[in-house]
């Protein structure tokens, strides 16, 4: 069992590392939102990992990286990121992170790079990586052995996009007046909040989009409102914008003490 500390400033990601990795039998012993709180993590706990996001407010991932590795040269670190922060994955690995997952990300991908870098399965070191990167700078993200004999079975079975079953869903997705709107039509439950916490995972990607959820039923599943509170303040911490519609007093009253501002009664009261 490893003890590992999650850098991450999206609540719902965190929620999604940490069931990974409790699910592997590991231990988080934090989880962070920034730099800073990552480097005082590393002297309140024995850590053998770190998950580490290139985009953090304040001291962004890569110079968390460096003033780990300053004080801890032995860190294992392993970055996340996206695809367009290639050129950051690179410099991070220059300085000695161990390994990187690409957002977003399956779980299997995540237990492979996690076992690699504690040593159950084979992981490039970073001059290794370093070597690469230098020589074909214009090439993908340098793969580990695990990785490259995946890459050989996928080209032999391309994969394919399976559309979910609508029907079964409790929500649908439009694009309105140039804004993403989530509508959830049906109760959430504990069989379908899963979809919920899928489908607002997925939503975080996008940078600059601006939310509506307009909830034609109230959510009285305690995690499934948990999810929608979270990922409002997920979007507001990275300066988006999002709001909730709801009818329902109860459900308004609820909303408006844990977000304060952005909940309406009707769609037509956005002001934005």
């Amino acid at each position: 069992m490893a003890n590992i500390l999650i850098v991450e400033d999206s609540p719902i990601i965190r929620r999604s590392l940490r069931e990974i990795f409790e699910k592997m039998g590991h231990r988080v012993v934090a989880e962070v939102e920034n730099g800073a709180e990552a480097l005082e993590a590393y002297n309140k706990y024995e850590i053998d990992l770190t998950t580490m996001d290139i985009q953090l407010p304040g001291i962004d991932g890569i110079e968390t990286v460096r003033r780990i590795l300053e004080r801890h040269k032995n860190a294992a670190i392993v970055m996340i990121s996206s695809l367009k922060d290639r050129n950051k994955v690179f410099e991070a690995i220059k300085l000695g992170a161990k390994h990187y997952i690409v957002k977003p990300f399956a779980e299997h991908k995540v237990i492979q790079v996690v076992n690699a870098v504690l040593g159950a399965q084979p992981v490039l070191t970073p001059a290794e990586n370093t070597a690469r990167t230098e020589a074909r700078p214009n090439e993908p993200l340098p793969l580990s052995p695990r990785d490259a004999s995946e890459k050989e079975v996928k080209e032999r079975e391309p994969l394919q996009l399976k559309p979910p079953a609508l029907p079964s869903l409790p929500f649908e997705l439009v694009i309105k007046d140039g804004r993403v709107v989530l509508m959830i039509q049906r109760h959430i439950t504990d069989a379908n909040v899963r979809f919920l916490c899928n489908c607002l995972q997925g939503l975080l990607y996008f940078r600059k989009a601006k939310y509506v959820l307009e909830l034609w039923e109230p959510i009285t599943h305690d995690e499934g409102f948990r999810l929608v509170v979270e990922f409002a303040a997920s979007v507001r911490a990275r300066n988006g914008t999002v709001s909730v519609v709801t009818d329902d007093p109860v459900q308004l009253t609820r909303l408006k003490a844990k977000l304060r501002d952005g909940v309406y009664r009707s769609y037509a009261e956005i002001k934005w």
